[in-house]
């Protein structure tokens, strides 16, 4: 199946979600949700492929798409929403990380996984406890680093059991402020009044004018972002996240009058965050857990134990911080699924405040995943 004929059933679903999530029934869902739903239903019969074949479109949408709305959206971003909710999130991030590295212990010992894991054990147990802090490459740096590779079987049902999880819980987070009603507060201390002096953006529908615009400057500074990340790698020594780049160069271009007065931005984020979910929905491959028989049974159990143990521990660090479902639920995506998975979450809680912290959350958690992990790995040796 070509490229464009994915993307355009991929765009069809984006279409249909938004149209269903209007609609008096799906409101209760949700169009993020319905997005996830649809694209994974999809793509477990067969309409499209699953993201296991490499399909180019996909790795295109979250790594390119995903990256570029986030830039859209932060030039609209008041730069007081990172000091007032930045310091309390940084708490409940360390919260979320301890209920991660606690959920894997936990999860191995109620499971028995050393019996069954053998040898690679404390390797998976570091690749999960990375993963489920800063992202998929923490996964990967230490399955690369431990050759994990090598245990066949073992590590596709675990790289399989990560991806249908991901994908689970970041639903089960878009429908996080319905399912733990009354155990949070409504409001919490990280939402702030309209600052007066904040970059404003011009109401009223976009224009060609303000489309072009925002796309050469998203595409112009992804591309920037990206070579500038490889040459301070290479010049420097120094690995600095282009996230982090194209985070700042937002930033920079949102004080400027002329950009500040650009149309659309909102709307452009938003469709780049149902295509980013739907993407996403489709690593989520049920049939390959079931090929792997008992295997795949057991790794889905230990990363389901491992992801409710997390998620209790933050609901529980919500309640002591006394922060509000929507900020909870992004701060565990930042934990969870990195950076780019905060862009759909603020766009469904409609808290463009929680965007900047987030991203630079999980910036945060990507950096220090991969080192937690090697440090488990030790641990548990």
């Amino acid at each position: 199946m070509s490229s464009i004929h994915i993307l355009a059933v991929l765009l069809a679903v984006v279409a249909a979600a938004d149209w269903l999530g209007r609609k008096p029934g799906g409101r209760v869902l949700g169009g993020a949700l319905l997005v996830i739903v649809l694209a994974a239903i999809l793509a477990n019969v067969g309409v499209i492929p699953l993201a296991s074949a490499n399909v180019p479109v996909y790795n295109q949408l979250l790594g390119t798409l995903a990256p570029i709305s986030i830039f859209w959206l932060l030039l609209d971003a008041k730069l007081g929403s990172l000091k007032q909710a930045g310091g309390p999130m940084l708490g409940l991030f360390a919260i979320a990380a301890v209920g991660t590295v606690l959920g894997v212990v936990v999860a191995g010992l109620l499971l028995g996984a050393p019996d069954w894991m053998g040898e690679w054990y404390g390797p998976l147990s570091g690749m999960f406890a990375a993963t489920y802090i800063g992202g998929g490459a923490n996964f990967n740096a230490l399955a690369i680093h431990y050759e994990v590779y090598e245990a066949g079987n073992l590590y596709a049902a675990s790289a399989v059991a990560d991806h249908v999880m991901t994908v689970v819980w970041i639903a089960l987070l878009l429908a996080f402020p319905r399912l733990v009603r009354g155990l949070l507060p409504k409001v919490d201390a990280t939402q702030q009044a309209d600052d007066p002096d904040a970059p404003r953006h011009t109401p009223g529908k976009p224009g060609l004018t303000d489309l072009a615009m925002l796309g050469a400057l998203g595409v112009g500074a992804f591309v920037v972002s990206d070579a500038l990340a490889a040459w301070s790698a290479g010049a420097l020594g120094i690995a600095i996240p282009s996230i982090l780049i194209l985070t700042t160069l937002a930033l920079i271009l949102a004080q400027f009058e002329t950009v500040a007065n650009l149309r659309g931005t909102q709307v452009l984020g938003m469709y780049g965050a149902y295509l980013f979910l739907a993407a996403l929905a489709a690593y989520c491959e049920v049939a390959a857990l079931g090929a792997l028989g008992w295997l795949g049974i057991k790794l889905l159990a230990f990363v389901v134990l491992l992801i409710v143990i997390h998620g209790a521990v933050v609901v529980l660090g919500g309640r002591l911080l006394k922060m509000s479902a929507e900020t909870t639920a992004v701060v565990s995506a930042t934990t969870v699924g990195g950076s780019t998975v905060v862009l759909p979450l603020v766009e469904k809680f409609g808290r463009p405040d929680l965007l900047l912290p987030g991203v630079v959350l999980g910036t945060l958690g990507n950096l220090l995943g991969t080192y937690i992990g090697f440090m488990l790995v030790w641990a548990l040796a």
